[in-house]
């Protein structure tokens, strides 16, 4: 049974400020739980309806109401478990530091950060950095639209300026790749099998200090009449071309 104390709790940290205080987040659904189970995340504490739990006889777990579980879901249609969890303790400077890292600019939609999480994982991206201004990773809708990659790439927030010096320092060889409207055609540029790619904000691009650490810049040329492209959309093609 759950408390009203605990329900508090579990709606307190659809807040940022309570979620980093007790450096915990909330998880929904059957899909996610089950890609959790499988993780090396830690988890608090697991909510869930008879029928779940019946099926998942070995862990453990508190048994709550339909009506219990509506009151502390997030959730427009509740779906049967919850999951309370600790926050990921990643360094930022491990070996992973290499390879083909994804910086991430002022990105302030958690739809378009989930999903980008999610094709981060997809195309083998080591790593993903976001600038302090950008929208937070435990975001319920962040967690929701990764569908489980968050789970499996390293995010983190960084000072760009700090970042970005300390990275030409440990690799002077990598490109710092940016995508803006003026680029070097995408399917035109060389891009190597290691290196920085830099996606900008949905409404304002890559701003200019950050655009001062550029190397290369590349383009989606644009064949019909759109003005932009998701930010989202961009990133999946420009990490296709780029793995490909």
């Amino acid at each position: 049974m759950i408390t009203k104390n605990q329900i508090k709790y579990i709606k307190d940290l659809s807040r940022k400020a309570i979620r980093w205080k007790e450096r915990k987040f909330v998880v929904e659904g059957e899909k996610l739980v089950s890609e959790l189970l499988q993780s090396e995340v830690a988890i608090d504490e697991i909510y869930a309806l008879a029928g779940w739990k019946e099926a998942h006889p070995n862990l453990p777990c508190t048994e709550i109401s339909e009506k219990d579980l509506s009151r502390i879901s997030q959730l427009k249609t509740p779906n049967k478990v919850l999951a309370v969890v600790y926050m990921f303790e990643d360094e930022l400077n491990d070996d992973r530091s290499n390879g083909l890292t994804l910086f991430l600019d002022r990105i302030n939609d958690p739809g378009n950060l989930g999903t980008i999480i999610r094709m981060a994982d997809w195309f083998g991206v080591n790593k993903i950095v976001c600038s302090e201004n950008s929208v937070d990773v435990y975001n319920p809708k962040v967690i929701q639209s990764s569908m489980g990659s968050v789970y499996r790439i390293p995010v983190f927030y960084v000072n760009p300026e700090e970042y970005f010096l300390n990275y030409k320092k440990q690799f002077p060889k990598n490109p710092i790749v940016g995508a803006a409207m003026e680029g070097e055609p995408l399917a035109e540029a060389k891009l190597p099998k290691e290196g920085l790619l830099v996606m900008g904000s949905e409404s304002h691009g890559i701003n200019q200090e950050v655009q001062a650490h550029l190397t290369q810049t590349v383009t989606i040329p644009n064949l019909g009449q759109a003005e932009s492209l998701n930010v989202a959309v961009a990133t999946g093609i420009i990490l296709w071309e780029w793995t490909r």
